[in-house]
This record gives C-alpha cells, sequence and structure tokens, in this order.
C-alpha cells in the first residue's frame, strides 16, 4: 500500500546522478506547481491513512483525480513515455506514465523497488512501526510469509471463508432496516464493516470493542501527519500502548476461527512481530469500505450489471446455500464488480516505491535512491489507451483484460501486493451479496449512470445508499 503524497518523498538521488546515457525528461517549475497543487496537495490534504472527512468532502469539490489527470496526460504529451521526474521539496520522484514501466516496477523485485517509502515508515511509526509495508530486507521477508500464512495469500477462498461470509452476511443484514429506505450513510457503512473486521480478525469475544476501533482510528489520524507533529509523540505512544493492550486480550486467548487464532501454525522469526501485523488489515478494511460503497453505487445506477449480479446471487445460494465458500466461488461477476468499483475510484490512487539500485528507462538510467510512482488512478482511467476507461465494466475482470494489464492495480501487483487481496475481495463481495438477496437499492449524492462517462471523484461524505426490501403480493 502506497500514498499520495508523492512529492514529499525523501529521495536522495539527483539527475546530477546518473551515470550515462540521455537524462530523463525533468518537468519544468510550471508544471510542479500545478501537479503539486492540483493532485498531490489535495489528496494529501484528505488524508492518507484515516480520511479526514470535512476536508475529504472540500477536496472532493475541487475534482483532484481530474485535474491531476489531464496533467498527467499533458506530461506525456510534451516529454513522452519514459518517466518524468517531478521536484518535490524533499527529492525528485520518478512519474511513471507509460503502462510498460508501471509494470517493470510493479513486477521489479522488491529489492530494488522497495515499498518502505519515508512516507510509510514515518507514518506508520504512529500505529505499527513493525507493519509489513514498512518493512524491507530480512524483515520483509519474515513478516511477509507470516502475513501470506495467516491471509491465505493467493488462494482464491480463504479457509475461514464460510465463517467470514456468515460474519459479511450479518453485519451487512443488521443494516437493512427500516432506516435503510431513507438512504444508509457511508459512515454506517464503515461502522458495520469495522465490526466485521473486528469479529473475522480478532475473534466473537472482540465484536463489541469500539474503543479498540476508535483509539486505531485517532492513531491513523495522527499518522496522516508522518511524524511531524513531534510534541504528540507521547500522547500517541500512550494510545498505542492502549491499543496494544486491547489487542493482546483476543491474542492471548484465541479464536479459533478468527485469523488470530491461526498464528500459531503461521511461520515466524524472531524478527517477525506477529502482534504488529494486525493494525494493518484494519487499516485494509478502509478499502474494503470503499469498494463496499462504491459497488452498491454503481449496481444501483447500473440496472443491467444490477440484473445480471442479483441472478449469480441466487443461483449461487440455490446450489450451495447463502453464506458458503462454495456460494462464493459462483460469484465471479459480483465480485469483478467490486474490482472494477476499486478500478474506477482506487481507495490507494498512487502506489510509492524506493529504488535502491540504478534503475534503467529504455536509454535512460536513474540512480539509486529516488522515489518512484505509479499513479494507479491515471493508468486505470487513461482513456488514450482503454476504452473501457470511464464505465462500469466488470466483464474485462472476467475476460482477463484487466487482470492482464499491470498498469491497472487498485491493489497493487507482483511481490508487492497486498497478502489480504483475496480476502479482501472475498468479504468485500460478501457485504454486498447480502444488499441483492432481498431488496432494491438506491443512490443519493453522486450523479452515475450507463449513458454517461463516470465521475474521477466520488465524495463519499455525500453518497447515500437506499435499500427497500422487495415487496411481495398479499398473501403470497
Amino acid at each position: 500500500m502506497s500514498w499520495t503524497s508523492e512529492t514529499f518523498g525523501r529521495g536522495t538521488g539527483t539527475l546530477a546522478d546518473v551515470a550515462d546515457g540521455p537524462a530523463l525528461p525533468a518537468a519544468s517549475r510550471g508544471e510542479n506547481l500545478r501537479l503539486t497543487l492540483g493532485y498531490f496537495l489535495p489528496n494529501y490534504l484528505k488524508g492518507v491513512f484515516r480520511a479526514r472527512p470535512r476536508v475529504a468532502r472540500l477536496v472532493a469539490a475541487l475534482d483532484p483525480n481530474r485535474r491531476g489527470l489531464e496533467l498527467m496526460r499533458d506530461l506525456r504529451r510534451r516529454h513522452g513515455r519514459g518517466p518524468v521526474v517531478v521536484r518535490g521539496t524533499s527529492g525528485p520522484t520518478l512519474l511513471v506514465l507509460d503502462a510498460d514501466d508501471a509494470r517493470q516496477v510493479l513486477a521489479g523485485p522488491v529489492g530494488v523497488y522497495a515499498v518502505d517509502t519515508w512516507e510509510k515508515v514515518n507514518g506508520f511509526a504512529a500505529v505499527q512501526p513493525e507493519a509489513l509495508v514498512a518493512s524491507h530486507g530480512r524483515q520483509r521477508t519474515a513478516r511477509r510469509a507470516f502475513n501470506d500464512a495467516v491471509l491465505d495469500a493467493g488462494a482464491p477462498v480463504h479457509r475461514l471463508a464460510g465463517h467470514f461470509l456468515r460474519v459479511a452476511g450479518e453485519e451487512s443484514r443488521a443494516l437493512l432496516g427500516p432506516r435503510a429506505e431513507a438512504g444508509l450513510s457511508a459512515q454506517q457503512v464503515r461502522e458495520r464493516i469495522e465490526r466485521m473486521g473486528r469479529r473475522c480478525f480478532l475473534g466473537e469475544a472482540a465484536a463489541g470493542d469500539e474503543e479498540f476501533s476508535r483509539l486505531l482510528g485517532e492513531l491513523l489520524a495522527e499518522a496522516n501527519w508522518m511524524g511531524a507533529r513531534r510534541w504528540r509523540r507521547a500522547r500517541t505512544r500512550r494510545l498505542r500502548r492502549r491499543m496494544m493492550q486491547r489487542q493482546a486480550r483476543y491474542l492471548c486467548d484465541a479464536d479459533a476461527h478468527s485469523l488470530t487464532g491461526l498464528f500459531r501454525t503461521a511461520p515466524r522469526g524472531p524478527e517477525t512481530a506477529p502482534e504488529g501485523q494486525v493494525a494493518h488489515w484494519f487499516l485494509a478494511l478502509g478499502v474494503v469500505h470503499a469498494a463496499v460503497v462504491q459497488t452498491l453505487a454503481l449496481l444501483a445506477t447500473h440496472p443491467v450489471q444490477y440484473r445480471r449480479a442479483v441472478e449469480e446471487v441466487r443461483e449461487a445460494d440455490r446450489a450451495h446455500g447463502a453464506h458458503t465458500a462454495a456460494g462464493f466461488e459462483r460469484m465471479p461477476y459480483l465480485r469483478a464488480c467490486v474490482q472494477d468499483a476499486a478500478r474506477l475510484w482506487p481507495p490507494v490512487p498512487s502506489l510509492m516505491r524506493r529504488t535502491t539500485a540504478e534503475t534503467r528507462w529504455r536509454a535512460a538510467v536513474a540512480p539509486g535512491g529516488m522515489n518512484v510512482l505509479v499513479p494507479a488512478a491515471f493508468h486505470a482511467r487513461d482513456d488514450e489507451r482503454i476504452d473501457y476507461a470511464h464505465r462500469f465494466a466488470p466483464e474485462k475482470w472476467l475476460d482477463g483484460t484487466a487482470e492482464g494489464d499491470w498498469a491497472v492495480s487498485p491493489f497493487s501487483r507482483g511481490e508487492a501486493q497486498c497478502s489480504g487481496m483475496e480476502l479482501g475481495l472475498l468479504l468485500a463481495t460478501g457485504f454486498v451479496a447480502e444488499f441483492l438477496r432481498g431488496g432494491e437499492l438506491a443512490v443519493a449524492g453522486v450523479r452515475m449512470g450507463p449513458l454517461r462517462p463516470l465521475p474521477y471523484t466520488v465524495d463519499l461524505t455525500r453518497l447515500r445508499i437506499g435499500y427497500r426490501p422487495y415487496r411481495t403480493a398479499e398473501g403470497s
């Protein structure tokens, strides 16, 4: 996972460090200023680790995604396909504007394109300094093996999928009372997803532990400042200590039907820090939350896709029963709907790396110690390259088009791909499926539809998801 404060990274390379070959193109002062003010800074201000709702609403009105994508297209037209060096306050960053170059970065080894950027290390210092995404070298290897084992990375269905899908269904169904007809806010959905996360990650004993989620939320809000507010460090340490004490209760007496119950059999060593991986899983619930709300909004405004998804859920339930792993495997279209919602509005719009050695970009060579930024939101909506850029196209995930395009990477790719990607998709799909089992959807607060290009920016703070149970004939 990576962040949107791209031009504030602390890469140490400079253009003068390039040993041989032609120089990489560099953005002008005016281009840097427009990119920073129009895209990087607004996305940073709305919250990197935890959304700031009021700021996010103001930022959404500026439509920074559209402005940023237009600026990136202009940079590519002016400077060509290769990366463009954009200069931030702390050093140069390679802005990757070509799909082939994006694949080079994402498919490259994390030993060269390292994920522990300055933003992540400083941000996670407040929350979980031992987190996988803030690790490098032997520590990363050990922590990745642990995360992969517990999260069943690479497996389409987690070993605890049956229980997790039941939990997702229960928490989703709890929203579908009378108040849903008036419209559910994104915050109401978030609260249920956080409860789902506590049950699945920490166990049933943590279901009502809202204090744990509150403490984590405060730490993530502090992480947005990336260590800049030094006078709050003592308070942050106290918050983290209290959160870890609550977490320890569930680790000591682990629920066998939770992720913590899988710790005993997962590989570990002196540098693994198992307890230090949990907070990042809860952070990733923000990705699940955004994907769920966006998927519901898209289905509510796209009748053809909605009818297909509803019929798929019904057939899966008839064949295998609701909330079952076998039923989930019969829902590839709904899963693709979730994936495309994440493509259209990536929860992490920019994937950040730092180079640890010289890297070659066609004929040019860049020195080590530079930031590399793959703007996932730009590549996923690049209408000069893909014909489905601005429409809801879940079929592109089913036919392999989107899956085979490494520049379309809402969950990253390669060695740095999120260990919990498949689990996150399972939870999101299970949560959405419950809305489709017995009612009809509506949406307010956003203008979407199949006959117009989808917006570049969605303001989740204004979004309302309406749900009304199907009306049956009297006596039926």
